[in-house]
């Protein structure tokens, strides 16, 4: 069975394996237009990777040359975030065992030490 510190060490390994990455989501967008003849033609699908960074909604056209590799890197986007939750619950595990050691450690007492009396 492995400790801590080498399941840590492990999840560390898979992380640095993974290489590329991205966070987000590829969709489909199609735009509409009216026709001289006033029907509604549609355009499209165009190819969008959208993802939050800080706090913003950011949106970056695809070609269709690399949509295959962009979807390769959302999916170890995916692994990275997998590898990071499972390092947080190893290191939230730790931290768990480092507040049960320090419970059977002994206090040492916080009271003032009782005063002495003066002798005249």
């Amino acid at each position: 069975m492995q400790t801590l510190a080498q399941k840590r060490e492990t999840a560390l390994r898979e992380l640095m394996a993974i290489g590329t990455a991205r966070r987000g989501q590829l969709s489909e967008q199609y735009y509409e237009h009216k026709t001289q003849d006033g029907k509604t033609q549609r355009q499209g699908p165009y190819s969008v990777w959208q993802r939050w960074v800080h706090g913003r909604k950011h949106s970056v056209r695809v070609s269709k040359e690399t949509i295959a590799q962009v979807k390769a890197d959302l999916e170890r986007g995916r692994q990275v975030q997998a590898v990071f939750d499972k390092l947080f619950d190893l290191m939230e595990e730790s931290a768990c065992a480092q507040d049960a050691d320090s419970k059977k450690k002994p206090r040492l007492s916080r009271r003032p030490a009782a005063a002495k009396p003066h002798s005249s």
